[in-house]
């Protein structure tokens, strides 16, 4: 597995100086988060997604999340998951036949409704839950936090499995200015107890939204609502401190187009447009990664976090002088200064996000490299 895979390696090599490396659900934690990058949800009664997922149809997919909550009406549930059993049975099967090469197979998780559901499933699915990567804890509160992770542990230790948690702040404990700090450091304190478990904290902004009777339009990022924008810094001020061990994703980007561009206008409204300034907000202001509903969005999104050059040298030379210096170096490209100190977390994360995405060569954009995959 590595990103933008269904890139042929003619134009990878025209585009980067270092190009993805490959990665497995066995790569440290940290990492494996940040290489989730773009995760597409899917709903559980959306028919053959074993077959889109195992035929290369989703070809630059590095993750994916299997949904049985918000996406799926209560009258339909037994039919979802009963869907989600026979297709996750057909990619056991084409995996035992070596039909499939499991190392290729798109990070699979599952988005389950409470404890209780957790429990059912694991019992109906068995084995099968190997094949997932982890767990999405929708709604997630200090309340329930706990329950869900000792679940968790319980059903890692019964089928011998190594299954993440993935919980999702989205509930009035959080958005409420009244009650938002008491959460946000009874949340921290229950996720510093679990922190070897949880690979990513996942915001969601639509149901934050919907708490206020709120719905941006596709012509505007979700920064363009101020009583979002306050409570997401109120989480990445609480989870993406340097000392802890937590990545944060991006919320869901709710528009998609009818008939996907081949090419993005600089200076347009356009609703893949929209979602590029989006994703650059999420990346500059500290996550990593966006939950998708629509494929057009991955790549959007995963050309986001790929490092330019002039980045990768300047995290580079810090790296490589810590030990011996920790002043002011000037940069290599002579537009900057480089501090040793206050630099050093910034030049980790960026070596990090490096090796996942790749550095492109110098003079050549993020938005260059996305102009070009949005044409295969």
């Amino acid at each position: 597995m590595k990103q933008f895979r269904g890139v042929n390696e003619e134009k990878i090599l025209d585009f980067f100086y270092s190009p993805p490396t490959e990665f497995s659900r066995e790569l440290e934690k940290k990492k494996l988060g940040m290489a989730m990058g773009a995760a597409l949800y899917i709903p559980g009664l959306m028919p053959n997604f074993s077959s889109k997922l195992t035929n290369n149809n989703l070809k630059n997919l590095t993750s994916a999340i299997i949904c049985l909550e918000d996406s799926v009406s209560d009258f339909e549930l037994i039919d979802a998951e009963n869907n989600i059993i026979n297709e996750l049975q057909l990619i056991e099967q084409n995996y035992e036949n070596k039909i499939i090469d499991i190392n290729n197979l798109p990070l699979l998780f599952l988005r389950i409704r409470s404890v209780q559901h957790f429990e059912k499933i694991a019992t109906i699915l068995g084995n099968t839950m190997r094949l997932f990567t982890g767990i999405v804890f929708p709604k997630c509160t200090s309340s329930n936090a706990k329950s869900f992770f000792l679940c968790l542990q319980e059903i890692n230790h019964q089928y011998s499995i190594h299954l993440y948690a993935l919980p999702i702040l989205e509930t009035k404990e959080i958005i409420y200015a009244e009650s938002r700090a008491e959460e946000l450091s009874n949340l921290y304190r229950l996720f510093k107890q679990f922190e070897d478990l949880i690979l990513t904290i996942r915001v969601g902004a639509t149901d934050f939204s919907s708490l206020f009777g709120l719905r941006r339009p596709a012509n505007r990022t979700i920064y363009d609502l101020n009583l979002i924008t306050n409570c997401l810094t109120a989480i990445l001020n609480t989870f993406n401190r340097q000392v802890d061990n937590f990545i944060i994703s991006g919320p869901v980007f709710e528009y998609f187009e009818p008939h996907p561009q081949t090419k993005l206008q600089l200076g347009t409204n356009s609703i893949e447009m929209t979602l590029w300034n989006e994703a650059q907000l999420d990346a500059f202001n500290g996550f990593n990664g966006k939950t998708c509903i629509h494929p057009s969005q991955i790549d959007i999104v995963n050309a986001t976090y790929v490092v330019s050059k002039e980045l990768y040298e300047d995290a580079s030379l810090i790296i490589g002088n810590h030990a011996e210096s920790n002043g002011v170096l000037r940069s290599p490209t002579r537009n900057k200064m480089n501090e040793v100190k206050p630099h050093y977390n910034w030049a980790l994360k960026t070596l990090a996000q490096a090796e996942i995405y790749g550095v492109l060569k110098e003079n050549v954009t993020t938005f260059d490299f996305l102009q070009c995959i949005k044409n295969i």
